[in-house]
């Protein structure tokens, strides 16, 4: 089977399926978000391989960008609360105890960026589900802390799912 149909096997798939594509970049960017998840599934990318499945079938970029978003605001949300509730025993609970350099780098981000880490952290890969937990665990603000997720969680889900769409408005 040649590399072309196989993309249009894909397409026709997702095209018969469309409805089902809002809830899978919600849970994607509520993964991402997670600090267990985020290990398990690779969001950032399959918000690629959905993007140019879901324009390629004829879909929109805001029928998927503002669900994709809205997963990771939530993703972030559950993170911040276990940082705001177990602020003095996240370092020892068992999957941050095996990941203390995260948590450390999380740390070391607002000493330096203070709310900005918020949003910088959202693009820093493997930090990125760390990043709300130590917003929780310093005690980070809650308004100031969803303004700044619904802004990186706006921005990162554009830039990873963008591109299939700008693709296929320039090649028409």
């Amino acid at each position: 089977m040649s590399l072309e149909a196989i993309w249009r096997a894909a397409v026709e798939f997702v095209h018969a399926h469309l409805a089902y594509a809002e809830p899978l970049v919600f849970f994607l960017g509520f993964a991402e978000g997670v600090p267990v998840l985020s290990l398990l599934v690779p969001s950032s990318a399959l918000f690629l391989a959905v993007g140019a499945a879901h324009s390629g079938a004829g879909g929109s970029f805001s029928d998927l960008w503002l669900p994709a978003a809205m997963g990771a605001v939530v993703g972030d949300l559950a993170t911040y609360s276990i940082g705001r509730l177990f602020r003095h025993d996240v370092a020892r609970l068992r999957y941050f105890a095996g990941h203390s350099g995260a948590l450390a780098a999380g740390h070391a981000a607002f000493e330096r960026w203070g709310a900005l880490a918020v949003i910088v952290g959202k693009f820093m890969g493997f930090a990125r589900p760390f990043v709300p937990v130590v917003a929780g665990i310093v005690s980070m603000p809650w308004p100031l802390f969803l303004v700044a997720s619904m802004l990186s969680s706006l921005a990162w889900a554009g830039v990873f799912l963008a591109p299939a769409y700008g693709f296929r408005w320039f090649v028409g």
